[in-house]
């Protein structure tokens, strides 16, 4: 594990505590849209990276199989408390770096990444680990803060990226030059907070 990696599961174990509070109501109709930008049917196979506390895990369908991922022992250890208020058994939780997803190819139907892309030392190699493990013709779906098109904004948003990083985000990725990069074209991009900081982007698996 990368010292950047091991600083993150330090920054977010840190975060676990008050995670919901800040991030649960201010983000959630994001977490709406997901089930219906996922298209997902029953028995469906989904993997979600960066599950967190398990925030999106009521917004999903009961009657697909959920696997979530996360390097953070203390978000997970709050995620299975909440699939275990629910009581679901479609849901398993794992313990995993992003970086190096412990499955083997083609494994999922769809990848869900909810607020979590930015998190991470190298997007581009959790994307394509997404792409590696997500069968051809399945959806990955981002809900995610993106760099602004404007280019005044987008320029601060690039200048505070180093500082915001060290509080557990970045505000630099440009969606589209990212996508590219990971050879993923975007099939749709929707803005969810009023202000359009804050995207849900699908791609679909080529």
């Amino acid at each position: 594990m990368s010292a950047d990696v091991a600083y993150m599961e330090k920054v977010y174990n840190y975060y676990s505590r008050f995670y919901d509070q800040i991030f649960g109501k201010m983000v959630d109709s994001g977490r709406e849209m997901a089930p219906f930008l996922l298209e997902l049917s029953p028995r469906s196979q989904l993997l979600e990276v960066g599950v967190g506390t398990g925030l999106s895990i009521p917004t999903l369908p009961r009657n697909v199989e959920i696997t979530g991922i996360d390097l953070s022992e203390k978000m997970l250890q709050r995620a299975r408390l909440r699939v275990e208020s629910l009581g679901l058994e479609n849901t398993k939780l794992l313990r995993m770096d992003a970086n190096h997803l412990d499955f083997p190819d083609d494994s999922f139907d769809r990848v869900l990444a909810a607020y979590f892309i930015s998190t991470v030392p190298d997007p581009v190699q959790v994307i394509l680990e997404m792409k590696r493990v997500c069968r051809s013709g399945g959806f990955l779906v981002f809900l995610n803060h993106f760099r602004g098109e404007n280019f005044l904004f987008g320029g601060v948003e690039k200048l505070v990226s180093p500082i915001f990083y060290r509080i557990g985000f970045r505000t630099d990725l440009k969606v589209h030059s990212l996508m590219e990069e990971c050879g993923l074209t975007i099939e749709s991009k929707a803005p969810i907070d009023f202000l359009g900081h804050w995207q849900a982007v699908r791609c679909v698996n080529p």
